[in-house]
């Protein structure tokens, strides 16, 4: 962090710079990307973030090149014009966004990290979108994608593109319109994941990396690499990458992130289905205001609340601690007081059940972001108890629950609800998720935030490849059964189980040629393939 940046963080307060997604970049980030971006000899460089001018900082003092930016903030303008030097910059205040018809030779930038829902003139933006270049942006669109595909549609053909991003956008849903502009003309050299992000973004809490995109080239593939520290990152490119794909096995709907992965296991297709040949995961009830609906048994009698007024609930996901969770687990729950119980009210409440309504009203429960756009305000989304629960985060292996009990959940956990074909494979599936083969397969499909923090949505699992049918008939009921009694004992799976699943990271790495890495995906039953370095 430069003095200019330690500077403005001093003056301006967190709250700002949270509210427009500032987090500055370091310099040795700034000089690896403009180095990149100077190696094109030709052009000018237009930075759509200015910020502190970081970029600018970063070009060589013997550079020709013409820098120009866009800023949207005017403090962080003022305190940049305020403190730099005299080393000029064409730095226009406009919103990058809402700025439209021109083209820049090259481009540098590390744009706003925030949610595209926060965003104050976000219905302009999207209407924009939708006019200059087509298409609909996704509400759940993060505002440093929304910069990077209006930059690639400005980016003058011969230039090049380096973006910092946040590379959570690499497996998910919205990121799938991101990765396809990407790849669309084979322009996409290179994606760098930064290990190391917590001592380029302190604060950020994803993982970041580096995209490099340059028009005058088209490359066979795309090389993944991954940099342990920034004293490592200047060489980079120099070395062998991670893994690299062929543009044409890069599917735009797959995830990403296992391309980082050099030790993620080849998945055999032919024995493989995804989950949702077998049901879905749910995610868990969101009350919007758990304070108020989560209740420990004493408040409940306290309220004088009739047992149909309460329903048992997982409320947190340390409420559960081993993988087998019964009746007997939540009475243990109730007994030391926890917050087990969901305030659910289907039909006319009680005296009791409408003071505490009232009560509710009274704290404000019923304005908040969810509450207020239910009718009436207190009513919670009908569940059922799932006979398989996923935690949504995770850093060192995610939680995989076999539910036995009557409780239901609320969002830290996903529930898997089995449909005709799944119901009679719950155990199968639970065997396998809390496999070692299922792990390293069923992570695949996991968003990777910072920290080594992991998340899955209800679609992620959906998607994740699993054993197919005949996969798991062959295994002795017999054997099942006794797997999970020992299961229940000591709280892993017996090593034997191992021997169910190994088959299903043998993939044929003869059926593709010429490909170096081939990442497996299988959506909406496609099959999904990661072939892994073959040289």
């Amino acid at each position: 962090m430069g003095s200019l940046d330690a500077g403005y963080l001093q003056t301006v307060p967190y709250t700002h710079r949270r509210a427009l997604g500032q987090f500055f970049t370091h310099p040795a980030v700034a000089r690896f990307m403009v180095r990149w971006i100077l190696e094109s000899g030709k052009g000018g460089i237009h930075d759509p973030a200015f910020g502190l001018g970081a970029f600018l900082d970063a070009m060589p003092a013997d550079a020709d090149a013409v820098f120009t930016g866009s800023e949207v903030d005017p403090k962080v303008l003022s305190y940049w014009r305020g403190c730099a030097s005299s080393r000029g910059a064409d730095a226009r205040e406009e919103d990058y966004l809402l700025s439209w018809g021109r083209k820049f030779g090259n481009i540098v930038c590390n744009p706003p990290y925030m949610r595209f829902q926060k965003f104050t003139n976000r219905e302009a933006v999207l209407e924009k979108f939708e006019r200059e270049l087509g298409f609909r942006l996704s509400g759940y669109t993060n505002a440093a994608s929304a910069f990077l595909l209006k930059s690639l549609s400005e980016l003058a053909r011969g230039g090049r593109l380096a973006y910092i991003m946040p590379l959570e956008f690499l497996n998910t849903g919205y990121g799938a319109m991101v990765k396809e502009r990407l790849i669309a003309e084979c322009h996409l050299e290179a994606i760098v994941r930064l290990d190391c992000e917590k001592d380029v973004f302190p604060d950020a809490t994803t993982s970041v990396g580096i995209i490099l995109y340059d028009s005058a080239k088209r490359f066979c593939g795309v090389k993944f690499f991954r940099v342990k520290s920034l004293d490592s990152l200047d060489s980079i490119l120099e070395g062998a990458p991670t893994s690299e794909a062929p543009h044409s096995n890069l599917n735009p709907k797959a995830k990403w992130l296992p391309y980082f992965e050099d030790d993620s296991p080849i998945v055999n297709a032919a024995e493989t289905v995804a989950l949702e040949h077998y049901g879905r995961f749910i995610r868990g009830i969101a009350t919007g205001a758990n304070g108020f609906f989560a209740l420990r048994p004493s408040r409940a009698r306290e309220l004088g609340l009739g047992e149909d007024e309460t329903t048992p609930c997982i409320t947190k996901s340390a409420q559960i601690r081993t993988p087998f969770f019964s009746d007997e687990d939540y009475n243990g729950l109730a007994e030391r007081d926890e917050r087990a119980l969901l305030f659910d009210v289907s039909g006319q409440p009680s005296e009791e059940a409408s003071a505490y309504i009232r009560f509710g009203e009274g704290e404000g429960y019923s304005q908040r972001f969810i509450t207020r756009s239910r009718n009436p305000w207190y009513s919670v989304e009908s569940r059922e108890p799932y006979p398989l629960l996923v935690g949504v985060f995770s850093r060192f292996g995610y939680k995989i629950i076999r539910n036995l009990s009557r409780a239901l959940n609320l969002t830290c956990f996903h529930g898997f609800q089995p449909n005709t074909n799944g119901a009679e494979y719950v155990d199968h599936l639970f065997l396998y998720f809390s496999s070692q083969t299922g792990r390293e397969i069923v992570s695949l499909s996991a968003r990777r935030y910072g920290d080594r923090l992991n998340k899955f949505e209800p679609n992620d699992l959906n998607t994740a490849l699993v054993p197919s049918p005949q996969t798991l008939d062959a295994i002795p009921s017999e054997r099942m059964e006794e797997a999970l009694d020992l299961m229940k004992e000591s709280g892993a799976p017996p090593e034997y189980v191992e021997t169910w699943f190994e088959g299903l990271k043998r993939g044929d790495a003869a059926e593709y040629d010429d490909a170096r890495v081939h990442r497996a995906d299988r959506a909406d039953g496609k099959a999904q393939w990661r072939l892994r370095n073959s040289t």
